[in-house]
């Protein structure tokens, strides 16, 4: 049984592909540059946009490891707390 919602994301998914398909297959038909300057003038695009990936890697990987030595920091305070905790607690039983 599918959930609800899926059925809408999954139409839309099959109508984004299907529409870039269509479209590029007419923008490649209409093209008034001869084949291998299409053939280049789509390598230039692949790099471009393989580029612009790889820097968001960089970015995305720069975010995290931000995120985990926050982590870290926090943790470390958080431990520091809670063994003074214990401690008192230990020396307020003895």
């Amino acid at each position: 049984m599918k959930e609800e919602g899926h059925g809408n994301v999954e139409t839309f998914l099959a109508g984004f592909f299907l529409g870039g398909i269509i479209g590029a297959g007419i923008a490649l038909l209409f093209a008034p540059a001869s084949g291998t300057e299409t053939r280049e003038q789509i390598a230039r695009q692949a790099n471009r946009i393989y580029e612009e990936g790889k820097e968001g890697a960089e970015y995305v990987r720069k975010l995290v490891r931000d995120e985990i030595e926050t982590v870290k920091e926090k943790g470390g305070a958080f431990k520091d707390a809670l063994d003074r905790s214990v401690s008192e607690l230990k020396k307020s039983k003895e």
